[in-house]
C-alpha cells in the first residue's frame, strides 16, 4: 500500500455500516464509573454462568460454559475500554488497579488475554502521571485489599 492508495478519495471515505459504527461509539461513550460497573457486572456474570456450565440455553444456542466466556470476553472489554483513557483523576486510577488487582486473581487470565497486561501498563501510565508510585505486592492479591 502508498500513501496514495490510503485514503485516496472519496472511494476510500467510510459507508454506512462504519459510519453507523463510529456513531455508536461516539453516542456510546462512557464514564470511568460506568465503565468499572460493567466491568464488574460482566465478570460476576462470567464467574456465575460458569458454575453452570453445563446448562443449555436453547433460546441462545450456547450452553453455561460458552455463555460465561461471553460474560468474560464483555468484561475485558470494559477493562480495556476503562485502561485506554489517561486519567489525571486519583480515584480513575483507584479503578484501574481494583480492575487490575481482580483480573490477577482469575486463574490463567494472563494465558488467556493480553488485557491484564494492558490495564497494568495503563495503571502504571498514570501513576507515574499522577507522581505516585506503584509498588508490587509480595504476595498475590486477596478480596481483603
Amino acid at each position: 500500500m502508498t500513501n496514495d492508495d490510503f485514503a485516496g478519495g472519496s472511494d476510500a471515505l467510510p459507508g454506512d455500516a462504519e459510519l453507523r459504527l463510529y456513531a455508536r461509539a461516539y453516542s456510546g461513550s462512557m464514564t470511568a464509573d460506568e465503565l468499572f460497573l460493567r466491568w464488574e457486572a460482566y465478570l460476576a456474570h462470567g464467574l456465575l454462568l460458569g458454575q453452570i456450565p453445563d446448562r443449555d440455553y436453547p433460546e441462545y444456542r450456547l450452553t453455561g460454559r460458552q455463555l460465561a466466556e461471553g460474560a468474560r470476553i464483555a468484561a475485558r472489554r470494559m477493562a480495556l475500554l476503562l485502561a485506554e483513557a489517561r486519567t489525571d483523576v486519583r480515584e480513575v486510577l483507584a479503578l484501574k488497579i481494583h480492575t487490575f488487582e481482580a483480573m490477577a486473581q482469575i486463574p490463567a487470565e494472563g494465558a488467556t488475554s493480553n488485557t491484564i497486561f494492558m490495564v497494568e501498563a495503563a495503571m502504571k501510565s498514570d501513576a507515574a502521571r499522577l507522581g505516585i508510585v506503584l509498588l508490587p505486592l509480595p504476595h498475590a492479591p486477596t478480596q481483603a485489599q
